[in-house]
């Protein structure tokens, strides 16, 4: 099944579409880089991708942030970027693989607007990752072992947690971009989620 709804998402003031945060979620790999611009093209506002704020705002590579200052200090920064981020709708924001991590980051993301969750297999996430040159050299491993068997690890070990932010949630197995992004806009429009511009 290519999507479903995790729950309902009533339409607030704080979420008209005008003023609505659309964030993607889900394990590196999973297409948010190459869906969250398509998606922010059809909704007329700008894609933000949160690694890419860290390193502008912090100066260095994710894997460099990893290898000064350890992941406890990469995550607290993330924490920052993401709030600063979530206060500037409307956008849509392609965010970090292991943002989910903190309660606090899966609660600000619901607050801001849908949560979408792209999802593929490891098997899948680990090819796409490999082939992907400049994502290995920006981001580093997380457990020393090798592409395959630590995506199957820690994605087994997050997914409770996508599932907790996720309000939407999109198979991201095989279809192209174009087609992931125009099935969250269906999503969107279904007034299950709360509409689009």
């Amino acid at each position: 099944m290519a999507l479903s709804y995790g729950r309902s998402f009533p339409t607030t003031e704080a979420q008209t579409p005008s003023r609505m945060i659309v964030t993607l979620i889900g394990y590196r790999g999973c297409g948010k880089s190459s869906v969250g611009p398509l998606l922010a093209a059809r909704l007329q506002c700008r894609c933000i991708d949160s690694d890419a704020e860290i390193e502008a705002s912090s100066g260095r590579l994710i894997r460099e942030i990893f290898a000064d200052n350890g992941e406890t200090a990469f995550r607290a920064l993330e924490t920052e970027v993401l709030r600063k981020l979530l206060k500037n709708p409307p956008a849509v924001i392609a965010a970090g693989g292991g943002a989910v991590l903190a309660r606090v980051n899966r609660e600000r993301m619901k607050q801001a607007g849908p949560v979408v969750w792209l999802t593929a297999s490891a098997a899948t996430l680990a090819f796409r990752i490999g082939a992907d040159g400049t994502s290995q050299q920006r981001r580093p491993s997380l457990t020393g072992r090798s592409i395959k068997d630590e995506v199957a690890d820690v994605l087994e070990s997050r997914l409770h947690l996508y599932r907790d932010a996720a309000t939407i949630t999109i198979d991201a197995e095989s279809e192209s971009p174009q087609q992931i992004s125009e099935r969250i806009i269906l999503a969107l429009d279904d007034g299950t989620i709360g509409g689009t511009p």
